[in-house]
């Protein structure tokens, strides 16, 4: 092999490496992101769900629709909420709030479960009960996207 020969092979080989280590580098820094934006999306709307649920307490204790739509119409600044629902203790809803472009006729509400995190859809949809004095009352229910 001539001097030539080996310096484009030397070359060429480095080349190749730091090609595939940028590759492997930018692989697992998507990854990273994408995990670090599910899992942001997760905690921010478990505390979501659990700030309302600590607001609807009185909304379902008398029945209060008008008072627990206007609770959730504090989402319209939450663009990666997709819905919203209060269900009493029966599963009843009580209120829903639906993303301006999200249509109701098409977006049906799975009904409030014991499972408190769940993915469908392409959405996260998080239940968070609602405790009123040690008495399970109702239960929140949001669709998150990201």
């Amino acid at each position: 092999m001539t001097d030539a020969a080996r310096k484009k092979f030397i070359v060429t080989a480095f080349a190749t490496g730091m090609s595939l280590g940028l590759l492997f580098t930018s692989i697992s820094f998507i990854d990273w992101q994408h995990s670090s934006k599910k899992d942001s999306l997760f905690y921010l709307t478990a505390a979501q769900a659990k700030l309302i649920s600590s607001n609807v307490k009185c909304s379902l204790a008398f029945n209060d629709t008008k008072d627990a739509n206007e609770i959730l119409d504090s989402l319209k600044t939450q663009n990666h909420i997709a819905f919203a629902g209060i269900y009493d203790c029966d599963g009843k809803t009580l209120a829903c709030y639906y993303r301006d472009d999200v249509k109701k006729q098409s977006f049906k509400p799975l009904p409030p479960s014991k499972t408190r995190f769940r993915y469908r859809d392409g959405y996260l949809i998080v239940s968070e009960p609602v405790i009123d004095e040690h008495e399970h009352v109702g239960t929140v229910c949001l669709w998150a996207q990201p």
